[in-house]
């Protein structure tokens, strides 16, 4: 009885050191989104200060916002590229895209456009990257008209635009927003 209860004992410890079956290679798609951390509209916010707008005073020629994207699916060995556009949807495609009493920004003018090519450099993942941070720089427009007003408030809608080696995986998360103040004094 020894001998069998040992024989039984033997097999169970050995089923118990056969190799398991694990997945060697992740299968699913490859893409970027903005990080997403808020309640309510999907565009995404500055971050980590998810509450900041840019302000732009007389002395201050610039400032800049920082989103942060997630890289998600395949782990690559190579960088990729990606690109960021204005947006050109209106509050009558979203509420999200409702700017109040803020003009809505100027490429070149108001922020240094997504095409510039002072922009190339942060539009590419490193290899290995789970995450970057991209800027949107806010210029002062020395030409902007106050009116009677000490300050003139810009609103900035922009988006992931996918090409072949980037797609999008959550079309909720693929547009931001920035929201800046240029004062007068």
């Amino acid at each position: 009885m020894k001998k069998i209860l040992m024989m039984i004992w033997g097999a169970c410890l050995w089923g118990a050191c056969e190799k398991a079956e694990v997945p060697s290679t992740y299968n699913g798609p490859d893409g970027i989104h903005f990080y997403y951390d808020q309640a309510g509209p999907f565009d995404a916010d500055p971050y980590p200060n998810s509450d900041k707008t840019g302000y732009l005073s007389l002395s201050q020629e610039t400032d800049t916002l920082w989103y942060k994207i997630d890289v998600m699916g395949n782990v690559s060995g190579k960088e990729r590229k990606f690109a960021l556009k204005q947006s050109v949807l209106s509050s009558m495609d979203s509420s999200s895209y409702y700017t109040g009493i803020a003009t809505v920004a100027v490429p070149g003018v108001n922020y240094v456009a997504f095409d510039d090519p002072r922009m190339e450099e942060y539009y590419v993942i490193p290899p290995h990257t789970s995450s970057i941070l991209v800027p949107v720089i806010l210029l002062r427009d020395p030409d902007v008209d106050f009116g009677s007003s000490w300050s003139k408030a810009f609103c900035l809608h922009f988006e992931i635009v996918p090409n072949d080696e980037v797609k999008i995986l959550d079309s909720r998360f693929y547009r931001g927003k920035a929201k800046f103040t240029q004062w007068s004094w």
